[in-house]
């Protein structure tokens, strides 16, 4: 188990965020760059992989709700399923961070996201200090 000050937490790392929108390749390279700089640093890295709400496009379990292809879960890293917006609540996320020493988060998320504005809401109360917030525009 990796111990490190610093997790990259990907909020929006699924194919049924990032697939079909006008700059995936870009976003999904450079948020690619950010998890092999963060790996490189010995930082924990998060995915958080969203359950699909009721009457949503995409099913839970379907091809849509994996990682996009370029991002992968390795050996060390932390993957949880969530459900509601926040990725704490109603996760293991919160208990998966602290045991691995995490105090500071950077995170990759979409704007406009309900998991962006309840994750960051949430963080604080988790004991979490936000570091760095990635956006794409």
């Amino acid at each position: 188990m990796t111990l490190s000050a610093h997790a990259l937490l990907l909020l929006n790392a699924q194919r049924h965020d990032l697939d079909d929108r006008p700059d995936e390749r870009s976003v999904a390279r450079d948020w690619a760059h950010h998890v092999a700089d963060a790996r490189a640093q010995g930082w924990v890295v998060a995915f958080v992989q969203w359950d699909a709400p009721h009457g949503a496009a995409w099913d839970t379990f379907s091809k849509d709700w994996t990682l996009h292809p370029d991002f992968r879960a390795e050996q060390g890293d932390v993957l949880v399923r969530a459900e509601l917006p926040d990725a704490f609540a109603g996760s293991e996320l919160a208990a998966q961070l602290h045991a691995r020493a995490v105090q500071r988060l950077h995170l990759l998320a979409l704007s406009g996201t309900p998991a962006l504005d309840a994750t960051l809401a949430s963080a604080g109360e988790q004991g979490f200090r936000i570091e760095s917030l990635e956006v794409p525009a």
